[in-house]
C-alpha cells in the first residue's frame, strides 16, 4: 500500500469504529496507520530479500554452469577464473575455453582464482560471486578443488565454514604443469603476443593475456542470466569420496567452528 492509501485505510477504520470520541478516534487513527506501515516495511523488506535470494541463486547457477563447461573441457579452474570476472554464460564461456590450453598445460597464474571479482550485476550478485571466489581461491581449496567447488555450489557455506570442511578432507589432487616448450608445441600460444613478450615474464603474459580475453567477453557480452531457482545447481565435480565427505560437510564445520569458540 502507499502511504497515502495507508492513511486512508486507517482513517476509514477509525470511522467505522463505534463509541469512540474526537480524540480516541485519532488515537485509533495513527495506531491503525503506525500498524499498517510496519505491515507494508515487513512486506516489502520480504520481497527485496526474495529477490536477493533469486538473484544469488541465479548467478550461483551461472557460475556453476561456466565451471561444468570448463571440466567437460579440460579446463576447469580456468572457467572458474572466466565466470568469475565476467559475466559470460555457459555457451559465451565454452567457446573462449576453446581457445585456451588445457588447465594440466596452462600456468599457475592462469589457473589462479581471482581475489577481485567482476562488478558487474546486483550487489547480491556480486556478493554471491565473492562468496565463491574466497572458496575456491582460498589455500585450503589446493588439492582439493572438486571438494571446494561442491561446497560453494551445493551448500550456503560461508568461507570460514567451508575451510572448516574442507580441512576434514585429504588433499587429493595434484597439479602437474608442463614446461613452456611442451605448452607451445601441445597447445600452441594463447592469443598473439605483439609485443613479442620483450622484458615481461612467462607470468607477466599470461596475466596480460587473460586481461585482453576478460576485456574482449565483457566487451562483447549479450548473455542472458541463468534462471533463478531455489533449488542448488548439481555439482558435477564430486566423486563417490567427496560425496560422503560433502554429505557431512555443514556438520563438520559447525563442529570445528563450535571448537573453536571453545578453545
Amino acid at each position: 500500500m502507499t502511504p497515502e492509501a495507508i492513511k486512508q485505510e486507517a482513517a476509514r477504520r477509525a470511522m467505522n469504529e463505534p463509541g469512540l470520541s474526537a480524540s480516541q478516534r485519532k488515537a485509533f487513527a495513527a495506531k491503525v496507520e503506525a500498524d499498517l506501515r510496519a505491515e507494508a516495511d515487513a512486506a516489502a523488506q520480504a520481497q527485496s530479500a526474495a529477490a536477493e535470494k533469486a538473484e544469488a541463486s541465479a548467478e550461483r547457477a551461472r557460475v556453476s554452469g561456466v565451471i561444468r563447461v570448463g571440466a567437460d573441457l579440460g579446463r576447469a579452474r580456468q572457467a572458474a577464473r572466466l565466470a568469475l570476472t565476467t559475466a559470460l554464460d555457459a555457451s559465451g564461456a565454452k567457446a573462449l575455453l576453446s581457445t585456451l590450453p588445457t588447465d594440466m598445460q596452462a600456468t599457475p597464474e592462469a589457473l589462479a582464482i581471482p581475489s577481485e571479482i567482476g562488478n558487474f550485476g546486483t550487489v547480491a550478485t556480486q556478493v554471491e560471486r565473492r562468496r565463491i571466489a574466497s572458496i575456491l581461491g582460498h589455500e585450503e581449496a589446493g588439492g582439493r578443488f572438486q571438494t571446494a567447488t561442491a561446497l560453494a555450489f551445493s551448500t550456503g557455506l560461508d568461507v570460514t565454514q567451508a575451510v572448516a570442511a574442507l580441512l576434514a578432507v585429504p588433499r587429493q589432487e595434484a597439479q602437474h604443469y608442463q614446461s613452456l616448450e611442451q605448452r607451445s608445441r601441445d597447445a600452441g600460444e594463447f592469443g598473439a603476443d605483439l609485443s613479442g613478450g620483450a622484458g615481461r615474464s612467462q607470468g607477466e603474459r599470461t596475466t596480460a593475456m587473460w586481461s585482453k580475453a576478460v576485456a574482449a567477453a565483457n566487451a562483447s557480452i549479450g548473455a542472458a542470466p541463468a534462471p533463478a531457482t531455489d533449488t542448488p545447481p548439481a555439482n558435477p565435480f564430486m566423486n563417490d569420496a567427496e560425496r560422503a565427505a560433502l554429505s557431512g560437510a555443514a556438520g563438520l564445520a559447525g563442529a570445528a567452528l563450535a571448537d573453536l569458540g571453545r578453545g
